[in-house]
């Protein structure tokens, strides 16, 4: 079904930059020019984007309270006055118009590959190197694949692939993105036919909502799949990640600690995951896991010494992986 957004703004100037945004979306835009017109599709729509000068006029309404809701103009003291209100979060334009077209593009149908988030459900379970993994696997079965660091305290991933001596763009270089942004792998290191955006370990950066949003959303229009790598470090930028995931993977270590850990990780991010459980010798079973974390299993991940070995050599995971492991990510890539 075709993504709806209402747009709830009189004839003018204003509804006019809201709806050239909508449309660069390539997205259905139902305009409302008064209140009356809007209640109605309050609920129906996708995302609701309301100006400023209805805002008032709206809330008189007291309609109930609903996710992706946004009021856009350029009087900050209105837009304060009205968000709580309406429940909807603020945008001040211009300032912030291209962020609407990064909030808008989340369902885009323009933006159709997958993400995959894959999450550390404790310490040395593995999870930047199955993240790796999958990335690898996937160029080498014939897919554009990107492999997104968003762990601020995981080193950069580059170190892990061996690329940290290659030039590209890293989180520094992509902070100040926002809005549409367009087809940014050639500048981005690249190791195996997998494209990198790594974290650096030059400065420490608190990823913003805006950067990130507008570029896994530009990744996702020029790439096959994106793999995430949200590691253990529970930070914004990574629950944000992980929820614009379309699938999201915790590596879970089948022992009582490793399960326990695994249960926080998933409180901390508070979303449905999907698990992939690494049973060294005498853990618990698939089963037992499952019932514990009540999520459902979807792989077992073969135990592998080699790869902490090739990890410290900065060989790529697919080259030092036994055959069990890679089918493990082969079909992980093929659901």
């Amino acid at each position: 079904m075709e993504r709806e957004v209402l747009v709830i703004a009189a004839a003018g100037d204003l509804q006019d930059s809201i709806l050239s945004v909508v449309a660069a979306q390539e997205l259905k835009g139902r305009v409302a020019t008064d209140a009356a017109q809007a209640v109605p599709h309050w609920q129906r729509a996708e995302t609701v984007v309301i100006a400023q000068d209805l805002a008032e006029e709206l809330a008189a309404h007291s309609l109930p309270h609903r996710d992706q809701v946004f009021l856009v103009g350029n009087n900050e003291s209105v837009l304060a006055t009205w968000s709580t209100p309406l429940g909807a979060k603020v945008l001040v334009i211009p300032e912030q118009l291209a962020w609407l077209g990064a909030v808008l593009d989340e369902g885009s149908t323009k933006s159709g590959a997958p993400v995959y988030a894959f999450l550390g459900g404790s310490g040395g379970a593995g999870v930047s190197t199955l993240a790796a993994a999958v990335a690898l696997r996937a160029s080498k079965q014939g897919l554009r694949s990107v492999l997104v660091d968003v762990d601020a305290l995981g080193g950069g991933i580059d170190l892990l692939l061996g690329v940290e001596q290659i030039q590209g763009w890293r989180w520094p270089s992509l902070g100040a993105a926002e809005g549409y942004v367009g087809d940014i792998r050639q500048y981005l290191p690249q190791v195996g036919g997998v494209a990198v955006v790594s974290m650096s370990r030059d400065s420490h950066v608190e990823l913003a909502k805006e950067p990130l949003v507008a570029i896994i959303q530009a990744l996702r229009r020029t790439h096959d799949l994106v793999v995430i790598d949200a590691g253990r470090s529970v930070s914004g930028a990574s629950i944000q990640a992980v929820r614009l995931a379309t699938q999201r993977f915790l590596l879970v270590m089948a022992t009582v600690r490793g399960i326990a850990a695994a249960g926080q990780v998933m409180r901390a991010y508070g979303c449905d995951v999907e698990l992939v459980v690494r049973k060294p010798a005498g853990a618990a079973d698939a089963t037992t896991v499952a019932e514990l974390l009540g999520q459902r299993v979807v792989a077992m991940l073969p135990e592998d010494k080699t790869l902490a070995a090739a990890a410290e050599r900065g060989e790529l995971a697919w080259m030092s992986a036994r055959r069990s492991y890679l089918r493990t990510c082969a079909a992980l890539i093929n659901r």
